[in-house]
């Protein structure tokens, strides 16, 4: 049985510069480290698009794992949606998208938790812990991006290597 995690945030900030900011997968770490994010790669170098892949190194529970993903949908501006392509990780797709919302831009996530094996009777928890956790993360992201001047966001920070 799959469970649907969904979080979202209203950034003060115009859709294409939020946009621009979480589909550049390097800036990862700036947001999602204090969830135990610890290396992002992007295959290959340079903007994202369908086929683009994403290696990402978690510790969770301290556990060290990897997970591989797939950018399967884009839509500049608008919409990205990743597969997860590593067997046994519990989040098998997910949906992320930046919207107009007011005078600012809302991000929203939503991605599909499926747990296996011993595991899988502990999904409901997993699926709590991962909703708090992107919440946390949407909060981080928020402050980010409206803490700092535009032209230093674009830029982004390598994390790869």
């Amino acid at each position: 049985m799959a469970t649907t995690v969904t979080s979202s945030v209203v950034i003060q900030r115009p859709v294409d510069e939020v946009f621009a900011f979480v589909t550049d997968m390097r800036n990862n770490l700036r947001w999602q480290a204090e969830s135990g994010l610890q290396r992002v790669t992007v295959e290959p170098d340079g903007p994202v698009g369908v086929g683009t892949r994403i290696t990402e190194t978690w510790r969770f529970m301290g556990q060290e794992t990897v997970s591989a993903s797939e950018i399967t949908a884009y839509e500049p501006g608008r919409s990205l949606t990743r597969r997860t392509l590593t067997d046994g990780a519990p989040i098998k797709e997910g949906v992320m998208t930046v919207e107009v919302d007011g005078d600012g831009a809302r991000y929203s996530t939503s991605v599909q938790v499926q747990a296996g094996g011993l595991f899988a009777i502990a999904e409901p928890l997993l699926a709590s812990m991962m909703k708090r956790s992107f919440q946390e993360n949407a909060l981080r992201l928020k402050s980010l991006l409206e803490g700092r001047p535009a032209a230093r966001l674009a830029s982004g920070g390598r994390s790869d290597g």
